[in-house]
């Protein structure tokens, strides 16, 4: 009993890690420009001089201004960067790098990693409950 108990744990545990790493986010290495952002249109993370970090789904570029979008409770709005002013644009000289979102390495990260989890956690298992082999070649009724 005590052993299925710890296997349950196991189990138990490589799950929350499962979903944990589903939810990363993987960006490239190489920085693009606020232009480049604008274009490919896809989810960005910046860096600013001050070394705050801000991720938006994308970013806009609006009467001379960039602005960064960010999903809040399933709608796309533009980020309350400073409460005051709920629309406060991105300054450019504030921004040391610009990386975009990697989607095909977050979907290989995300079940690869999983995936290599979900095997060592069903080898400890098979090991852990294996009797070794059954060498025993007698029938089972064997007379006396």
């Amino acid at each position: 009993m005590k052993l299925i108990k710890k296997q349950i744990q196991l189990v138990r545990i490589t799950l929350i890690v499962l979903i944990l790493f589903q939810s990363c986010r993987v960006y490239h290495k190489e920085h693009v420009t606020l232009d480049e952002a604008v274009e490919e249109g896809k989810r960005v993370k910046i860096m600013t001089k001050n070394g705050t970090k801000l991720k938006f789904k994308k970013i806009v570029h609006s009467n001379g201004f960039y602005y960064g979008i960010k999903r809040v409770k399933g709608n796309d709005k533009l980020d309350p960067i400073d409460p005051i002013d709920p629309i406060d644009p991105i300054d450019p000289n504030s921004v040391e790098s610009i990386r975009l979102h990697n989607k095909t390495m977050s979907i290989i990260y995300g079940t690869g990693i999983g995936l290599l989890i979900s095997g060592v956690v069903l080898s400890v298992i098979f090991i852990t409950t294996w009797d070794g082999p059954n060498l025993d070649f007698a029938p089972a009724s064997f007379p006396n």
